[in-house]
């Protein structure tokens, strides 16, 4: 490694299963899902079929200890992303208002699929509200953030549907490598959980029918999958040079040392058959790493519990590891329902998780095979040294992500 190699040095999360990344963490290994019935509007009077999904139990307002989070400039998924960002700062032993901190050199890169699409759909119909702009705009998750932590560095939001989160990592990576940056709070965060929200997956027969059984209805590569169940919620990782890190002595949880982004330039929401552009997606990410398949010791899947699209992530990973076998794979989806553009970003920490604790977490609900997944599923924690992992991600569009991340 070099002094410009990335790092992650701290871990925030907003998911269902829990306010912080190490509640998520937790929950995930004891095989808790947070799937239940929709409580935040009336499924039945919207005409909406799917009526579960992943809720945040927690009101964001409540979840930082200090600078209490104003939801009348704030949008949901802005909440979540703040919220998120001050743990995972917290976590890798900064502190904003010290001296020593380097706003000019600290960047945020946090992307959404839908962004403030709660808050659009509230205010359709009426007068806007002087904030409404501001709690509705994709962009204003990382600029909320950059103002609760004084980052004046680079700052985007990748828009890029459910890879936004993987897209945002990747992005920050360069950010580092490219000496732009030596920190960046970087990841992704939704709130789609709305009538328009959910209605427009329902609408798409993208859902899981299983709504007399929540905790079920998620079931990644399974037979018996039917769709996915829609989540919420935000993943953070803070980002540093190898140098920057090891100058003020913190062990770092993981490296990034790889990163792969294509277009499946195939369907507007159908992947690629054989599932080429994830195959070309993460085996970029692997060239990026320097590394051939073989070294691969587990893959966080993307797989939402679709029909087609779990299939065809199969098809993607025995294209890459046709000379090898394919390692250990885990989709969190049947914990976590489907975060969107959150997704990518929570499983980035996840993963950091994985590697630094020697557990693999188990894919929730995988009860049946399938022979269009034919793919090592994990359905237990698994205690096992994982030296290097693949997570992937993939979007309407076309549109996909991987990352590679290492032991250090």
């Amino acid at each position: 490694m070099t002094s410009r190699d990335v790092v992650v040095t701290g871990l925030g999360a907003v998911t269902a299963l829990g306010e912080t990344a190490t509640e998520t963490w937790a929950e995930l290994i004891n095989g808790t899902s947070g799937a239940g019935p929709i409580t935040r509007f009336d499924a039945e009077a919207a005409g909406i079929r799917g009526d579960i999904a992943c809720e945040v139990q927690s009101d964001p307002e409540t979840i930082p200890p200090d600078d209490p989070i104003d939801d009348r400039v704030m949008g949901r998924y802005s909440q979540f992303a703040v919220a998120a960002a001050i743990e995972a700062v917290d976590d890798a032993g900064f502190d904003p208002a010290a001296p020593d901190w380097t706003a000019k050199r600290t960047g945020t890169s946090i992307g959404s699929g839908l962004g403030g699409l709660s808050e659009i759909e509230a205010a359709a119909g009426e007068r806007p509200a002087p904030s409404f702009l501001v709690t509705a705009l994709t962009n204003l998750a990382p600029g909320h953030v950059s103002m609760f932590v004084d980052a004046k560095g680079p700052n985007r939001a990748p828009g890029t549907a459910c890879a936004a989160g993987t897209h945002a990592i990747a992005s920050a990576v360069e950010d580092i490598r490219q000496n732009r940056a030596d920190i960046v709070i970087a990841g992704g965060t939704d709130a789609a959980i709305s009538p328009l929200g959910v209605g427009s997956f329902d609408s798409m027969r993208a859902l899981s029918n299983r709504t007399d059984d929540p905790r079920a209805a998620s079931r990644p590569f399974d037979a018996d999958r039917d769709g996915l169940v829609l989540g919420e919620g935000c993943g953070i990782v803070i980002l540093e040079s190898r140098e920057h890190a090891r100058n003020r002595g913190v062990g770092p949880y993981v490296a990034v040392t790889g990163i792969g982004r294509t277009a499946d330039a195939h369907h507007r929401t159908r992947p690629a058959e054989g599932g080429d552009g994830l195959r070309r997606c993460i085996e970029r990410a692997l060239d990026d790493a320097g590394h051939g398949p073989s070294v691969v010791d587990h893959v966080n899947a993307h797989a939402t519990s679709t029909p087609v699209g779990d299939a065809r992530e199969t098809e993607g990973l025995q294209s890459v590891f046709a000379d090898t076998n394919v390692p250990p794979v885990t989709s969190v989806k049947g914990h976590l329902g489907h975060a969107l553009g959150a997704s990518g970003a929570i499983e980035a920490a996840v993963v950091a998780q994985t590697i630094n604790t020697g557990t693999i977490p188990l894919t929730l609900n995988y009860r049946t095979p399938d022979p269009d997944c034919d793919v090592p599923v994990v359905t237990s924690p698994r205690e096992m040294a994982v030296d290097v992992a693949i997570s992937t991600s993939a979007g309407f569009g076309g549109t996909n992500g991987a990352l590679v991340f290492e032991r250090v």
